[in-house]
Order: structure tokens, then C-alpha cells, then sequence
């Protein structure tokens, strides 16, 4: 089994479909398009699970790139890891210090420090 990833699904296509299309080339175990939890939309793009990997590579050689409605496809196998985006290398810096957080507010108060009474001996 050969797993696929397809971006660029248009959004009103239904997975009878894209497996419609990708039988033309093979054996077709499994499609799943990824939908949005709240709205259900789909969110254009989806996994298939195709029988073996000679008709995974004939889909990709003929569907990669290929147009459905407008919209062009990209297919690749789900295992072609690409590298993560590396992590800035400056270190993380606050974007807000708060100074003078807390202000009197009562205005019969004065500014100076007052000294703490001493306890009774």
C-alpha cells in the first residue's frame, strides 16, 4: 500500500470523485479528503491509499500538476517528508514590559515612602 497526498482539491468535490480519477491508474484502497471540524468544508487537500506502488507513481506522473476545475493539483507520495522551516536563531524577546504597573489612586496620599510603624515592644 502507497500512501498519496493531494493539495489543491477544489473544494466541492466529493471523494466518489477523486477516486473516480485516480482509478484510472490503479487500484484504489482508500480516499480520504480533509474537512473542516466546524463547517465540514473541505479544506482542499487529502490522503488516498493506493493497492501497490507502480500505479501510485503512474497517478503521480499523470496527475501532478494536471487541472480539475480551475484549480491545479499537486500529488506526492505522503512519506516525502519535506524539512520543517528551521526555528529563528535570535533568541525570543518580550514584546511588552509593563513599567509603573500600578499607580495610587487616591490623590490625599503622598509620593514619598512611608516607613512601616514599629511594633510595640
Amino acid at each position: 500500500m502507497v500512501k498519496l497526498f493531494i493539495v489543491g482539491i477544489p473544494r466541492d468535490m466529493e471523494e466518489i470523485e477523486l477516486l473516480e480519477i485516480f482509478t484510472l491508474y490503479g487500484q484504489v484502497e482508500q480516499v480520504k479528503i480533509i474537512t473542516d471540524i466546524d463547517t465540514g468544508q473541505s479544506k482542499g487537500y487529502g490522503f488516498i491509499n493506493m493497492a501497490d506502488e507502480p500505479g501510485a507513481i503512474r497517478a503521480i506522473d499523470a496527475l501532478n500538476g494536471a487541472t480539475i476545475d480551475d484549480r491545479e493539483i499537486s500529488v506526492r507520495l505522503a512519506d516525502d517528508k519535506r524539512p520543517a522551516p528551521e526555528p529563528p536563531k535570535q533568541p525570543f524577546k518580550k514584546s511588552f514590559t509593563p513599567k509603573n504597573q500600578y499607580q495610587k489612586v487616591n490623590p490625599h496620599t503622598s509620593n514619598e515612602k512611608q516607613k512601616r510603624p514599629r511594633r510595640p515592644l
